[in-house]
């Protein structure tokens, strides 16, 4: 499947221009074309905009194409013309055949999100099984009524009615103690699951919103963790559950005890004080009403709500990540989620300029980002599933996230993992993909050593991971190779008294992966061109500037693909970082083959 020959554009500086209330738009075609127009929808009606050439280089025409910029959203594709035929361009690629504009390219009219989030790398920390306070290891005797306590080296025991009260006492303490650990690795943000209150070590039931949970070593312990991680430059990340509370949280005990408080307004009833909505039906978790103005003020409104009141500072957070984001505001006929979604970004820009809002959103994330709201999403759907359908070869009963079947078995291999991940991504503005992350196992899904089975598949992956538009994402353990076949199982303890259980070449291969991510511009910000992908291998630039670098990532054999450096736009490729048997010859042509997994990734400077 060859793509060095189509037309591309994307949301990139190299591509993208604004001067004001207009944007100056480019394209390149290979080949030529008779004309280049853009198709700009504006107030629900299309119009077209007509190019201009700007030069020709080695076969491959530049056009450009100035479009006004629209109040919120920019929506727009392209039009090439070519001896009367008309192949559109759009956000999952070139077309011979009309297309919808559920695919164009999006420009969001909105302060930008914070500009350090594309050259990051999130840590996610389950803090009751990362470390403790010390370094015992047997069952916690002092522990609440709800928890069962295990032994450090137990294995969690998987989806069921004991997995939710499974203690194995890690604290914020604990997760202090090993930022060096993070620092070698090259993670830059401390991304905490939820620190409340709760009854639960999942603690996605909150109890209070108002302290952090003295099993974690209460607020004296966030602020000692923020504080050192700030001192060495990294941020901390806090994790709110904005669709829901816990029915044991303050809010809602004082809901079910008179129906004409405020705080009853906060919650669905059906019939009061027992019958209420729930998350999925999950009765410990009922859910949030923002019908209520007087909930939205105590949610992000006011000066002192949950979101706003542990933002900035040296003893403050550096953002949230909104659990269960895409189902927040919504129920039945009832749907606030861009409004609400809308406050919450304008009062984070109000208190901390820089803090990032990331959505959690196991679905099509599309149409809940083309607004002024969430800067990202965890992208299970752009990158999680798709890499995951390319590379597993696990055992059967692996399952991804809650389901009941097994993760899904490869088809026609990279090939359709790369048109999965056009067709995702294709709903997302661009400034909204490179905010979101590329997370290849999160504590809600199965490892991904287990999913692929081996250690070079698993590097394939964060390769994958790190040179993708997006946010690299690590789950605490996988760079050291931790397994787990689901969402429960997954949530390991750090071993951190057995080094001799790590996989150091996996370590390796994240530490040298991530430093690429981190200290290429390109792979950051810049754009995403794919030049080839079959059954075991995908193919792709990221350009910006005069930064092009070129990734070649494989997971069998496959045959050599010869091109010349013309068709990528830059020379003097030099190869930086390759693992496995994936081959990559950089002379007068380019010869992309491989002999089993491995990846190569090169850099070259823009002819």
């Amino acid at each position: 499947m060859l793509f060095s020959h189509d037309p591309h554009h994307d949301g990139s500086p190299d591509y993208v221009t604004l001067d004001g209330n207009r944007a100056r738009l480019r394209v390149r075609v290979p080949g030529g074309a008779d004309a280049v127009y853009a198709n700009v929808v504006e107030d629900g009606e299309s119009g077209l905009v007509e190019g201009e050439l700007e030069h020709t280089t080695d076969g491959v025409s530049w056009f450009s194409v100035h479009i006004p910029v629209q109040a919120v959203v920019t929506s727009y594709r392209f039009a090439i013309v070519r001896e009367r035929r008309y192949t559109w361009l759009n956000q999952a690629g070139a077309h011979d055949h009309e297309v919808t504009d559920d695919g164009n390219f999006r420009l969001v009219n909105a302060p930008n999100p914070p500009s350090w989030v594309p050259g990051t790398t999130v840590y996610q920390i389950f803090p009751d099984r990362f470390a403790r306070d010390d370094d015992s290891l047997g069952p916690l005797a002092d522990h609440p009524d709800w928890a069962v306590p295990r032994a450090w080296d137990d294995e969690p025991a998987g989806f069921g009615p004991a997995a939710p009260g499974e203690y194995f006492g890690g604290t914020l303490e604990g997760v202090r103690r090993h930022l060096d650990h993070l620092a070698e690795l090259g993670a830059q943000v401390v991304y905490l699951t939820p620190f409340f209150p709760a009854r639960s070590t999942h603690r996605y039931d909150a109890s209070s919103f108002t302290e952090v949970d003295p099993l974690l070593g209460g607020d004296a312990a966030l602020r000692a963790l923020t504080r050192e991680a700030h001192a060495r430059g990294m941020k901390v990340m806090g994790d709110l559950t904005t669709n829901h509370t816990g029915d044991e949280h303050e809010w809602f005990l004082a809901a079910q005890a008179d129906p004409d408080s405020e705080e009853a307004g906060y919650y669905y009833f059906d019939e009061h004080p027992d019958d209420y909505v729930s998350w999925l039906n999950v009765r410990s978790l009922p859910k949030l009403d923002y019908s209520s103005a007087a909930l939205r003020e105590r949610v992000y409104g006011a000066d002192d709500s949950v979101l706003v009141d542990r933002l900035g500072g040296e003893e403050g957070l550096d953002g949230w990540r909104i659990d269960v984001a895409n189902m927040t505001g919504r129920l039945g006929a009832q749907d606030v989620n861009h409004e609400v979604s809308g406050e919450i970004a304008s009062r984070m820009r109000e208190a901390a300029p820089q803090a990032w809002l990331l959505a959690e959103h196991f679905y099509d994330a599309g149409p809940d980002t083309r607004h002024d709201g969430w800067h990202g999403v965890m992208n299970y759907a752009g990158f999680t599933r798709p890499v995951w359908a390319w590379l597993n070869t696990g055992p059967e009963g692996v399952r991804y996230a809650a389901t009941h079947t097994s993760a899904p078995l490869p088809s026609s291999g990279a090939a359709e993992a790369v048109r999965a991940m056009r067709t995702t991504n294709a709903g997302l503005p661009w400034r909204v993909r490179t905010h979101s992350v590329n997370a290849l196992s999160t504590h809600d899904s199965a490892r991904f050593r287990t999913v692929v089975g081996d250690p070079v598949r698993q590097t394939v992956g964060v390769a994958a991971q790190a040179t993708l538009p997006g946010v690299p994402f690590v789950f605490a353990g996988d760079e050291i190779g931790l397994e787990g076949r689901d969402g429960e199982n997954s949530r390991r303890t750090m071993p951190w008294h057995r080094p001799e259980d790590w996989d150091r070449e996996v370590l390796a291969s994240h530490r040298r992966l991530l430093a690429l991510h981190r200290e290429l511009p390109a792979l950051q910000s810049g754009g995403l061109r794919w030049l080839d992908a079959g059954e075991h291998h995908m193919t792709f630039l990221r350009t910006l500037g005069e930064q092009v670098v070129l990734v070649h990532l494989t997971d069998g054999p496959h045959g050599g693909r010869i091109t010349t450096p013309g068709e990528l736009d830059a020379a003097d490729f030099e190869v930086v970082a390759s693992e496995g048997r994936a081959q990559v010859r950089l002379d007068e042509k380019v010869e992309l083959s491989a002999e089993g997994p491995g990846y190569v990734v090169a850099v070259g400077t823009r002819a």
